[in-house]
């Protein structure tokens, strides 16, 4: 009898290829699912910290105890510390002693659900406090700030009230030159005024007789010069009175020079008084006078001769009783510019002529 041979054990200790294979494709379709969704949050995280770290200005996450838990690269470069050095610090630490109440104040707020805007000073590696402006809020639990380095502003701010004050001296040195240019050519002016003042009475003194104060001979030939030439161009009359003391050289004599002065002051005031105000009244020389009337025929030169006459024999002088004719007078010869006289030396000569007639003819009269 055949006796069958015995079976192999079966072992229960491994799946079966079918069990493993199925595990298998789970595993590969947790790992790509996990991988699937892990690649955008990973590419997030990438961007969030791309960000972060382009951001210009320091910025800085505290926990709620105050501590740093993240900083960019500006919050390494403000405090010229690394950002793993920072991490290990409170951010309190950071802030001059003189600004902790007002940055706790701040935290305060913070923690009110307000959001802060605080001028602090923060102090660096170097122990060099710099000013900064921080804004902060609560997010959650961290507290995000942000810092405003403010040297370049303060700067700006410097600079710009250095110029302003540079400006303001300027403004004012240019109005204080302004104001002494202004003196200066105000003294300028007076002074100028002076000079022709003193020009004018130099002038006139060159033309004025010094005792009587009438115009001298000087001016009065001058003067005739150009009437005469007037005349000649434009045809207007023209005379011209020649005036004498009567027996001057008696009265001087008798009353002394001073009294001859005085008379000779006092006749040429009442010529002047006589003659028109555009006449002009010289003292020729010694004590005889003349006198330009310009714009003036013979009949009434002879009129204003006249009345200069009289007006010298009605005013009373000291002494002249003791006169020859017992009166201070004058003599007058009157010339009109017309032919026969051509000449200037011509218009005198007949002035003269018409005073010597009168002088003749008893004096203390006209002749023309």
């Amino acid at each position: 009898m055949n006796v069958a041979s015995p079976r192999a054990p079966v072992r229960r200790d491994s799946a079966c290829p079918s069990e493993q294979g199925l595990n298998e494709t789970v595993m590969t379709s947790s790992l790509d699912e996990i991988q699937t969704k892990g690649e955008p949050l990973e590419q997030e995280i990438h961007l969030l910290k791309s960000v972060f770290e382009a951001i210009r200005d320091p910025l800085f996450v505290l926990n709620r105890k105050g501590e740093v838990l993240k900083v960019n690269p500006k919050g390494g470069e403000l405090f010229n510390t690394s950002p793993e050095e920072l991490h290990q610090m409170l951010f309190v630490d950071l802030i001059a002693l003189d600004d902790r109440i007002a940055f706790q104040e701040g935290i305060e707020a913070m923690e009110r659900g307000e959001e802060i805007s605080l001028n602090l000073h923060v102090v660096n590696r170097m122990k060099e406090e710099i000013p900064v402006l921080c804004f902060g809020s609560l997010r959650g639990e961290t507290y995000c700030l942000t810092l405003l380095d403010q040297r370049e502003e303060i700067r700006r701010v410097k600079e710009w009230e250095r110029l302003k004050q540079e400006l303001t001296e300027k403004i004012r040195e240019k109005d204080q030159y302004a104001r002494e240019l202004q003196v200066m050519r105000d003294l300028f002016r007076e002074r100028t005024r002076e000079v022709e003042k003193m020009k004018e009475e130099a002038l006139l003194l060159s033309y004025t007789d010094d005792l009587t104060g009438i115009y001298n001979h000087r001016f009065f030939i001058q003067q005739l010069t150009l009437e005469v030439e007037r005349q000649k161009r434009y045809g207007s009359p023209l005379s011209l009175l020649m005036i004498d003391i009567d027996y001057f050289k008696h009265y001087n004599d008798h009353n002394g020079h001073l009294a001859g002065d005085e008379a000779l002051k006092g006749i040429a005031l009442l010529i002047q008084h006589g003659v028109r105000q555009s006449d002009i009244v010289a003292r020729y020389g010694g004590e005889e006078f003349g006198a330009i009337l310009v714009n003036t025929g013979k009949r009434e030169a002879m009129e204003i001769a006249e009345r200069v006459r009289r007006l010298v024999a009605e005013t009373a002088f000291p002494n002249e009783k003791e006169q020859p004719n017992r009166d201070l007078t004058v003599s007058i010869g009157v010339a009109t510019f017309a032919p026969p006289i051509a000449t200037l030396t011509d218009l005198i000569r007949e002035a003269d002529n018409a005073l010597y007639r009168a002088k003749r003819a008893g004096r203390n009269r006209v002749e023309g």
